[in-house]
């Protein structure tokens, strides 16, 4: 009988064990900007997109160094060890690119139509340009943007959405200017 009820005892902490696991696994959503003003925004976690490029690592590195220079975005890391080149913090208005920011951003709508179309856009732009062992490049771009309503008085940042496009036009260009060379 011992036996039997030091068994029941058991199997109840192993189940009450195994209960507590599952529900500390739930995927939770990515933090993308925290301020005293308005606390922790949460979102989805930024997605990269891809391109396999037929070049040299050291040719794709400079393709994507001219198309920065080209949309007028400052290069703050420009790190060759990690493979990474971008701009983390900046900030555009209406245009990027040369076309406009409802193109490639969606920070929702008002009364006057697209956010994206007056907010201050702050942006973070990467890329890893990232040797594929066989003489090509795999280009990966994460683009993270964030509206600011500058005409109000409101100083908060809102996470907006990519359209994806901007990625393609940059992985589209970087492709172009490396098969030229």
């Amino acid at each position: 009988m011992r036996r039997v009820l030091f068994l029941l005892v058991l199997a109840g902490c192993a189940s009450a064990g195994s209960t507590s696991e599952t529900s500390n696994s739930t995927p939770k959503q990515a933090a993308l900007y925290s301020s005293p003003e308005t606390g922790v925004l949460l979102a989805e976690r930024p997605r990269a997109s891809v391109a396999a490029i037929a070049a040299p690592p050291a040719t794709v590195w400079l393709a994507v160094k001219k198309v920065y220079a080209d949309w007028d975005i400052p290069l703050t890391v420009e790190n060759p060890s990690t493979h990474q080149i971008g701009n983390q913090n900046f900030f555009k208005t209406r245009q990027i690119a040369g076309r406009s920011m409802t193109d490639f951003v969606d920070c929702g709508s008002g009364m006057t139509g697209a956010k994206a179309a007056t907010y201050r856009i702050y942006i973070s732009l990467l890329s890893d340009v990232i040797p594929d062992g066989n003489g090509g490049t795999k280009v990966q771009v994460t683009f993270v943007p964030m509206g600011q309503d500058v005409t109000g008085g409101s100083t908060d940042r809102i996470p907006c959405g990519t359209t994806g496009r901007l990625e393609q036009l940059l992985l589209d260009r970087v492709t172009a200017l490396a098969r030229k060379t």
